[in-house]
């Protein structure tokens, strides 16, 4: 069977990188200081009003909410699917119970989220749900691991 698994190498150094972002993330998150830092002129290509801009197509946007959030796709991504230094059968039977279990508490909160949470409130919840799969998998696979490795 093909593993399409990244190599062990990436684990420690992408697993700081993950969580030190999604704190840091968090905490400009909850100030609500994004707006302010790493102000560049990007395009806004999908704006209804371009044809009203003196400027054209070019806004001025503090990118370090997208940055962030690269960044931690991508470190999370990479962190939960690299391999162990023992990959085998269980290991595998590991990541994909957590995969799954991650995927059903993600959608469960969506549906009270949804049912429960209206205006604005629930767009920060979409946006909070952007990063929940992966955190959660994460953790779920590291529990996984540490109980089976405690055995």
């Amino acid at each position: 069977m093909k593993n399409y698994l990244f190599p062990n190498r990436y684990k420690a150094l992408t697993g700081w990188i993950f969580y030190l972002a999604l704190i840091a993330g968090s905490y400009l998150w909850f100030t609500d200081q994004f707006d302010d830092l790493l102000v560049v002129p990007v395009p806004d290509l999908f704006s209804t009003d371009n044809f009203l801009n003196q400027d054209g197509i070019w806004i001025e946007n503090g990118i370090l909410d997208e940055l962030l959030t690269i960044v931690i796709i991508v470190s999370g991504i990479i962190h939960s699917f690299s391999r162990e230094k023992i990959e085998d059968e269980l290991i595998a039977k590991l990541r994909l119970d957590s995969l799954l279990w991650s995927l059903y508490v993600n959608y469960a909160i969506m549906i009270l989220a949804t049912l429960l949470i209206f205006g604005l409130a629930y767009f920060h919840v979409l946006v909070f749900n952007l990063f929940t799969i992966i955190l959660f998998f994460n953790l779920r696979l590291r529990f996984a691991l540490r109980k089976h490795y405690a055995s």
